[in-house]
């Protein structure tokens, strides 16, 4: 965490704030939407807006809607608000959701695939009830794996390839998303053909680059769903 800009002070309380109350993701706390938040504060303006672009920056940075959140209320309560008001909620609530709407907003420079934000807020619209709910619509989750032991170089390249394939090859509204740089997942919504859909992907894309192609339904909850991709993410080279 790095507080700086306009107003230190106000972004070290509520950094320490945050840190305090269970910051827990792997991404960075500071961002340059934190700044905006605590000048828009000093300024007395701007702040619904301000919270809006909070809420894109931490999606775009793989935060979950909780954690952000939780983040701001941990602002509020720093500045001796209390919770936050619920303009601020909603700025922030609609600025995530418009952080990771588009593949266009998360997508891999290299590769041109979509991250692993976009993939958890694609998952996020599939259990449109809450936590504890099934998605509305049953899916799998196709993971493509190239070998780990493989020169990064010419795995790189793969990846690039393999990308390519993956999005012609998947073209009903699938989301074809990178994990680390040996996985790709897809999102891909249960159909009559899929087993042979898949069958074709092993013996073609799958069998000329090396890759193993492998699918499970996606998990009764979104907690779960998170924590599976999140996994598969994690345990790439």
């Amino acid at each position: 965490m790095r507080p700086q800009g306009p107003c230190p002070g106000a972004a070290r309380l509520w950094a320490t704030r945050s840190r305090e109350t269970g910051w827990d993701t792997g991404a960075g706390w500071w961002t340059p939407a934190v700044d905006a938040v605590c000048e828009s504060f000093a300024t007395g303006s701007g702040l619904a807006n301000a919270s809006g672009r909070l809420g894109a920056a931490r999606a775009r940075a793989g935060v979950g809607v909780g954690q952000s959140l939780a983040d701001l209320a941990a602002f509020t309560e720093a500045v001796g608000w209390g919770d936050p008001p619920l303009r601020l909620v909603r700025a922030m609530a609609e600025g995530w959701a418009d952080g990771c709407r588009s593949e266009d907003a998360c997508r891999d420079a290299l590769t041109g695939l979509a991250t692993l934000p976009y993939l958890r807020a694609r998952l996020g619209e599939l259990y449109p009830i809450g936590h504890d709910a099934p998605p509305a619509v049953e899916h799998r989750l196709v993971v493509v794996t190239l070998d780990p032991a493989m020169d990064p170089w010419r795995r790189a390249a793969r990846l690039i390839v393999l990308g390519y394939e993956l999005r012609r090859f998947f073209t009903r509204g699938e989301s074809v998303c990178l994990l680390g740089r040996v996985r790709i997942a897809v999102v891909a919504q249960e159909s009559k053909d899929l087993d042979a859909r898949l069958a074709e992907l092993r013996r073609e894309s799958g069998w000329g680059h090396g890759a193993g192609v492998w699918a499970v339904p996606l998990p009764p909850t979104l907690v779960e769903a998170v924590t599976l991709v999140d996994g598969l993410a994690r345990s790439g080279p």
